[in-house]
């Protein structure tokens, strides 16, 4: 199999970033090496020249994605307080996940999850658990802070399951926004599609149409 000579660093990653996708849609054990191989358009022996083993690669595909989501933390985190502060990061989220589509780093990892919980769901699980491990306190917090002065109304839900909630909205609208434009199924796109994907995902948690609106309104 022909290939470029590219320094070792770059080849590295070009192998990491075709294992992350095949361990994405196959998993740990039903990946082959092969399979990553022919996804990176090298040779299986160039793999296994960078890599000693398939466990050494599978680790260093879990170390980016861990960079990866530290990244997106420090991005769309949760930043301010009370019903504003936790309106703005879910605001964040979502408008990040509608241009993502345009970034095909970002695009991929959106599918690279949907392709995991396709198959035997081991990748997505694992960045979920995470990601939840990570930011249970700010989100707990966030949450409290919101409900304590107002912002939230109504039954109270389980805080881990509504971030979720909002997660499977972001990466849908992200995954298909990867679509052709006459095969999206919105009917809004944009900014449009962002405000009102927002407003649903903070009716969601049980934010109030006026509290929403001031939100939206603080930011013209």
């Amino acid at each position: 199999m022909a290939r470029t000579r590219i320094p070792g660093n770059e080849r590295r990653t070009q192998i990491v970033t075709a294992a992350r996708r095949v361990f994405s849609r196959h998993g740990y054990d039903g990946a082959k090496t092969l399979q990553i191989a022919r996804e990176a358009k090298i040779s299986e022996a160039l793999v296994y020249r960078h890599f000693p083993s398939k466990l050494a690669l599978y680790r260093a595909v879990l170390r980016q994605v861990f960079l990866d989501q530290d990244e997106r933390w420090r991005e769309q985190g949760i930043h301010g307080e009370g019903s504003h502060g936790l309106a703005a990061a879910i605001h964040t989220f979502i408008a990040a996940s509608a241009t993502d589509a345009a970034d095909p780093a970002r695009h991929d990892t959106h599918r690279m999850t949907l392709a995991s919980l396709a198959g035997d769901g081991s990748y997505a699980s694992l960045i979920y658990r995470r990601s939840q491990r990570r930011n249970a306190t700010t989100m707990d917090k966030a949450y409290a802070s919101a409900r304590a002065e107002g912002g939230l109304s109504g039954e109270e839900l389980h805080v881990p399951a509504a971030a979720m909630f909002v997660e499977h909205v972001g990466t849908m609208i992200a995954a298909i926004g990867g679509l052709p434009a006459s095969a999206q199924p919105y009917g809004i796109a944009g900014d449009e599609l962002v405000r009102q994907a927002t407003w649903f995902c903070l009716r969601g948690i049980g934010m109030s149409d006026k509290v929403i609106g001031e939100y939206f309104a603080s930011l013209a």
